[in-house]
């Protein structure tokens, strides 16, 4: 386990968004997830990562909060299908007076935020990272901002080139804004093409996909059969995934790819 000072990161929350590019070409995006299905190299501009349950061991972590802020709202715990979304989503699933609401966001962010979190990366996750160049890649998390910095910095993973947090959309996931805008924060350095993105949920599923992702399922938080319903591919852990640099030409394989999604 790693634990570390909070880093700080650049964010791509400044600006509007000029809109969600919409639901991917139907035919292109099938035909990279054959690829990956068969295993075969992908060349992508850059790839979109979840963080709790994608990249980091923080599901537990994360019910332990919503468990710590209902007891002490006296009202029952939210379930498990509230996964990947904004502390405001999660806040107004509860049976919290309206007028409470904007203080519990607040409480929630703290008991998240907390010091002395202990958390593990996820298996191949630093492997994988570390593969990719520093330009490359980014977070779009529905956690705030301090509460993305706490358990990345705890985790003792690489430095992204931009995180989206929570506090930076107006619609969270299952909404496209979120990887809309890491999708723009890759476009603005001059990447084009295919982008990854790498989620846990049926909620970040969602939303990569309608903002024109390469949407790529990883099991833990759900089930492979249930990612199947919105994931274009489904992988066990990112130990499936391979990385290829080659100077500015960056492919992604998938070995042991049997398993597709939609």
């Amino acid at each position: 386990m790693a634990s570390t000072t909070p880093p700080t990161f650049p964010t791509g929350g400044a600006g509007p968004v000029d809109g969600a590019p919409g639901a991917p070409g139907t035919d292109e995006h099938e035909a990279w997830a054959a690829d990956l299905a068969a295993g075969r190299q992908v060349e992508i501009a850059g790839v979109l990562c979840d963080m709790d349950g994608t990249l980091v061991d923080s599901v537990p972590a994360v019910e332990d909060a919503w468990r710590a802020l209902a007891g002490e709202y006296g009202v029952p715990v939210p379930g498990a299908g509230l996964h990947g979304r904004t502390a405001e989503a999660v806040v107004a699933a509860l049976d919290i007076p309206a007028q409470e609401r904007p203080r519990a966001v607040q409480r929630l962010n703290e008991i998240e935020s907390r010091d002395g979190q202990l958390l593990d990366p996820l298996p191949g996750v630093r492997a994988f990272l570390t593969a990719l160049p520093a330009d490359r890649w980014g977070i779009v998390t529905s956690a705030s901002g301090p509460v993305a910095r706490a358990r990345f910095g705890a985790a003792g993973l690489p430095r992204p080139a931009f995180v989206v947090s929570g506090d930076d959309v107006a619609a969270g996931k299952p909404a496209p804004e979120p990887f809309a805008r890491g999708l723009r924060e890759l476009r603005r350095r001059g990447l084009r093409g295919p982008v990854l993105a790498l989620e846990d949920t049926h909620a970040g599923l969602r939303s990569a996909r309608a903002a024109g992702c390469l949407a790529v399922g990883v099991t833990g938080t759900q089930r492979h059969d249930e990612l199947a319903l919105r994931a274009h591919h489904v992988i066990d852990s990112l130990e499936a995934l391979r990385v290829r640099v080659s100077g500015r030409r960056l492919t992604v394989a998938a070995v042991g790819a049997d398993r597709p999604g939609l």
